[in-house]
């Protein structure tokens, strides 16, 4: 007799949904990713921009010197919006880590499930094995004990 886990499909849909929950955090990840790169981005260039502004900023006319200013000012709004965006992604990783944790204890308690129930058909079956020995024994001595007893 073969053993089969009635909840076998339960399982099956509960690990694909682990994986749909797996490929939504690894997006989730990938989308935080370029967020901080964008942030980074923003701030080498105002960080550039800053320090060629203090480096040159005797040499600037005034038009210069108010556009670069005005430039400064946006990438500093840049910045608050771009960390925002990146705060936001953060979240929704996290979000989508807790469901990625929650699809993988629902899956690793059928597991546990299909494993215990396995084990227990195992010893079900070793212990019938065993008793159809037994039986077998027990016919074969009597066998001999009745041939024994017998004088032709």
């Amino acid at each position: 007799m073969k053993f089969r886990f009635r909840l076998e499909p339960v399982l099956g849909h509960r690990a694909r949904i682990e994986g749909e929950r797996a490929g939504e955090h690894a997006r989730m990840v990938a989308d935080q990713l370029v967020a901080q790169r964008v942030v980074d981005d923003i701030r080498v260039k105002r960080d550039v921009l800053r320090e060629r502004l203090v480096r040159e900023h005797a040499e600037f006319d005034a038009e210069t010197l108010r556009s670069t200013y005005t430039h400064l000012d946006y990438l500093d709004r840049a910045i608050v919006a771009a960390v925002q965006r990146l705060d936001a992604c953060i979240a929704e990783t996290e979000r989508a880590r807790l469901r990625l944790v929650d699809a993988a204890r629902d899956r690793k308690v059928l597991e546990t499930l299909k494993e215990r129930r396995r084990e227990t058909f195992q010893l079900d079956a070793a212990l019938a094995d065993q008793r159809e020995l037994d039986d077998q024994n027990a016919r074969l001595f009597d066998r001999a004990q009745a041939y024994e007893g017998f004088s032709p």
